[in-house]
């Protein structure tokens, strides 16, 4: 069941992104004037084809790419020209979870320093033991044993080193998620779990998450709401009822389209009864 909205002033709002590849002869736009804003506990989930620009969108706004236009606003304070320690605390506040979990954890660290690294960073551990400890409890939220501190990423599955990723991201309490497709990369059978867990932390943390991702039926189930982009531009967005129930544009109707359904007939009725409430209202 899709969580109801929270309603507040945006914590993330991205303003006319745009972003080009390419030198002066072949440049391809890949990021084109997408605006969003994310609320305070609020998860909006981002879909699109391979190539429609969600992760290049992502990586701008925590600033893994340089936009060529638009801007970014944290709290309501605009990135751009932002003083040190503003820019300190958005990279403190604002985490990103990546898509393989096999190449986004260094083979050579073991579990401790992975975890621990943002809090060394940051400087938000006074003592060694302070870190231990805030490694052991992060661990512990995201359903591991301090038992794993010393062993290195080659040890773990697919679903367990995602959760060493996850804990990386929560150990210096961050007040954003930025999730780009954290299980795509997984076996099916721990998919669940991991979106699970992710969920748990959003509501246990209060977090704001934009979650990228190809599964439309995980994205309806995960996120309250949703934007989506088809070359680099976004084409439809609002809330997920409304999205998926009524769809406003072809590109959203065939990527619904694509969703296998388990008793269709009871989902057209279903959404057709919702899109004539709607529209009566």
């Amino acid at each position: 069941m899709t969580p109801s909205t929270p309603e507040a002033t945006p914590i993330l709002d991205v303003r006319g992104l745009t972003k080009t590849f390419g030198g002066r002869r072949a440049p391809q736009r890949a990021v084109d004037d997408v605006s969003f804003s994310v609320g305070p506990g609020a998860i909006l989930g981002i879909v699109g084809e391979s190539g429609s620009g969600k992760s290049t969108t992502l990586r701008c706004v925590v600033g893994l790419e340089r936009a060529d236009a638009g801007e970014v606003l944290f709290d309501g304070q605009p990135l751009a020209g932002a003083d040190r320690e503003t820019r300190r605390r958005f990279r403190r506040d604002v985490q990103m979870v990546f898509q393989d979990p096999y190449s986004s954890l260094n083979p050579r660290m073991t579990v401790e320093a992975i975890v621990g690294e943002g809090l060394d960073i940051h400087r938000a551990a006074a003592t060694k033991q302070a870190r231990r400890d805030r490694v052991v409890e992060v661990l512990g939220l995201v359903g591991l044993e301090a038992t794993v501190l010393d062993r290195f990423p080659r040890s773990f599955s697919g679903g367990q080193r995602q959760r060493i990723a996850i804990a990386r991201a929560l150990a210096v309490g961050p007040r954003v998620l930025v999730c780009d497709e954290p299980v795509s990369a997984l076996d099916v059978s721990v998919q669940a779990q991991v979106v699970n867990l992710l969920l748990d932390m959003q509501q246990r943390l209060g977090l704001a998450v934009v979650f990228v991702a190809h599964d439309l039926a995980l994205v309806r189930h995960l996120c309250h709401d949703v934007m989506v982009m088809q070359h680099g531009v976004v084409v439809e967005n609002g809330p997920c009822a409304g999205v998926f129930d009524d769809p406003q544009h072809d590109y959203t109707r065939s990527l619904l389209a694509a969703i296998p359904i388990p008793e269709p007939d009871r989902d057209r009725a279903r959404r057709a009864e919702a899109a004539s409430a709607r529209r009566s209202a």
